[in-house]
């Protein structure tokens, strides 16, 4: 092992994929237990496929596209080169067989129907005969061939000034949106931005008065708990100078920015209303906004619905309206202050519940309750920062477009097998401390997202349920631990009085504030609020979560409505699966695909 040539070893594997001639062939450079995940090169999908076999019946079968060929045949993929400048291939340690080393390396292709060009990601394991086979393959669709994202931003302007092309530019938006993007925070910005830099027209649509405003009003203390070079905007870096964890004004105020830098066209506080109709003879949406009280009328082609989180979820107990004190919901807390020497319980034991409960105690709260209803899958910020550093290592030193690719090497689904075999174990041990403390302090903990099929800890609550009834710690949690805020667990609430909570086993805690950390309602009920009860019939109710392909259901992909996308998730999921969701608008506009073909 101490031997090993990388280079030379990823060579060879890429030699025989650049001579199947089938899907069999292809296949058998892969580990019988070999995964791939195809982004958009032998389908218009996203797609993870675990074991040869089944991945060898995903080529095998036939497109849609009417033609007699295979997925395999005609993808054509051709011309894979090893990278060996941006990313060099390396050896990897292989978890749980202790001097085993496998070979990771980038690799170039190009694919001839649709002609596009992508990069790959190949971990390559000894495949106990002298040779080695694939474990994983990413192949990654970058480039329609002809109609490449620009690289270089434009020449500027002769002749005639930037506001005059910017009117120009503004007019045909508003006249003949390509794209209608539903929210204006950090995703709607940044797929605005990618279908700009790709030619494609798109305008912006925000409920708040000013872009920012989905970050600005919220709670005081809230900040991003993943590094600010994890969480980079697409295209626009944060300045050197900003914290490394950012807070709320920050975020707000640079996206604010971020729109004008971007030349993003955003209507604010103006809202979609019920219901867009569908011509299938044209292949438009027409669909009626209010723009600050006026009624206007749009016909897109797609819509992108950017909205991230639903709308707030409010619990109804008897005898709320008896509550003497201020009872509220999270997402209009406005600070802790005005609450000094009083006694504040906050329902909710996740990210927003701790951070309040944190402000409250900072800012002087006389006794501060968190009632814990369910168990919570804790986390410290430095345990997930490390697996962020295994998927992408040593990120902060090679281009943020290199780092989204490794960090996406992987399928899903296998990085959630790989921590419940094993990893979460190796996590639990590192925040050993903090949990001991928590279980003593009367915190219930979780790694099971979903009871009975395995503890996947805080990567699995993200995927499977974007982080509900998790707490990513960024040092607060020491605070239940030292017993600054006190813990109500495992006993249902029955009823809130006039000073009060009372709860079902007859105990009862005093408050003179109640926030409600409860979380938010389904992205679906919100969608189906606007786009009419019958979206559910296209699309099902499921958004988020690992689909039958393995990937997020509903996101940045063909959803089954024709020209309806979604895309929500956090800054660096929006950073790298825009380009897919760009890449096949931009696919039906070049008449490339059938509209919705998979």
């Amino acid at each position: 092992m101490a031997d090993l040539n990388p280079a030379a070893i990823a060579t060879k594997w890429l030699e025989g994929l650049n001579n199947a001639t089938d899907a069999k062939a292809f296949t058998d450079q892969f580990l019988p237990t070999g995964w791939l995940r195809d982004l958009m090169c032998f389908s218009w999908d996203l797609r993870s496929i675990s074991g040869r076999d089944s991945i060898a019946d995903f080529l095998s079968a036939p497109c849609k596209s009417g033609s007699n060929l295979s997925r395999f045949e005609r993808a054509g993929l051709h011309d894979c080169t090893l990278e060996t400048t941006r990313i060099p291939p390396s050896t990897f340690p292989v978890p749980g067989v202790p001097g085993l080393q496998g070979v990771i390396a980038v690799f170039s292709f190009a694919l001839k129907s649709p002609a596009a060009s992508g990069r790959g990601v190949v971990r390559l394991l000894p495949d106990g005969g002298g040779g080695w086979k694939a474990f994983t393959v990413l192949l990654n669709m970058e480039e329609l061939k002809g109609h490449e994202e620009p690289s270089a931003g434009p020449k500027g302007y002769f002749g005639t000034t930037w506001e005059e092309e910017q009117e120009k530019r503004i007019a045909e938006i508003e006249r003949d949106p390509t794209v209608l993007i539903v929210g204006g925070g950090q995703a709607g910005l940044m797929c605005a931005a990618r279908l700009g830099r790709m030619g494609i027209r798109a305008l912006v649509v925000e409920k708040t008065p000013r872009v920012g405003d989905v970050w600005r009003k919220r709670y005081p203390n809230l900040s991003l708990h993943i590094s600010a070079y994890s969480c980079s905007v697409l295209y626009q870096s944060w300045p050197k100078t900003y914290p490394r964890f950012l807070p709320k004004g920050k975020i707000a105020d640079f996206l604010e920015a971020y729109a004008v830098g971007q030349e993003i066209h955003v209507w604010a506080s103006s809202t979609v209303l019920p219901t867009p109709s569908y011509d299938t003879s044209t292949g438009r949406w027409t669909v009626e906004i209010d723009r600050a009280g006026t009624r206007v009328s749009i016909t897109p082609k797609h819509i992108v619905f950017a909205t991230g989180i639903g709308s707030p979820r409010v619990p109804k107990w008897p005898g709320m309206d008896s509550f003497e004190g201020a009872i509220y919901h999270s997402d209009v807390h406005k600070g802790s202050a005005p609450f000094k020497d009083k006694r504040a319980v906050i329902v909710g034991a996740c990210n927003a519940g701790i951070d309040i409960c944190e402000e409250f105690v900072v800012k002087g709260a006389a006794e501060v309750t968190m009632v814990q209803r369910s168990a919570t899958c804790v986390a410290s910020q430095h345990t997930v920062e490390t697996l962020i550093q295994h998927l992408s290592p040593e990120s902060e030193l090679i281009p943020i477009e290199d780092g989204d690719l490794m960090a996406n090497s992987m399928p899903m689904g296998l990085i959630l097998k790989l921590i419940a075999d094993g990893g979460a174990q190796q996590f639990k041990e590192a925040d050993k401390e903090l949990f001991e403390g928590l279980t003593k302090a009367g915190f219930k903990l979780t790694w099971e997202p979903i009871p009975g099929e395995g503890e996947t800890g805080y990567p699995g609550f993200l995927l499977h349920r974007a982080t509900s009834g998790a707490m990513l710690d960024m040092g607060n949690a020491q605070m239940i631990v030292d017993g600054r805020i006190k813990v109500k667990q495992g006993v249902e609430i029955e009823r809130i009085d006039r000073d009060g909570l009372v709860f079902a086993d007859g105990s009862k805690i005093l408050a003179d504030v109640i926030v409600l950390a409860t979380g938010y309602e389904p992205i679906i009920k919100d969608i189906a609020s606007i786009m009419g009860k019958g979206i559910k019939d296209l699309v099902g109710d499921k958004f988020w979560g690992l689909d039958e392909a393995g990937e997020l259901s509903n996101c940045f992909k063909p959803t089954g409505a024709p020209g309806i996308w979604f895309a929500p998730g956090p800054f660096s999921w929006v950073r790298f699966l825009s380009k897919h969701l760009a890449i096949n608008i931009l696919a039906e506009e070049l008449g490339l695909k059938g509209r919705n073909e998979v």
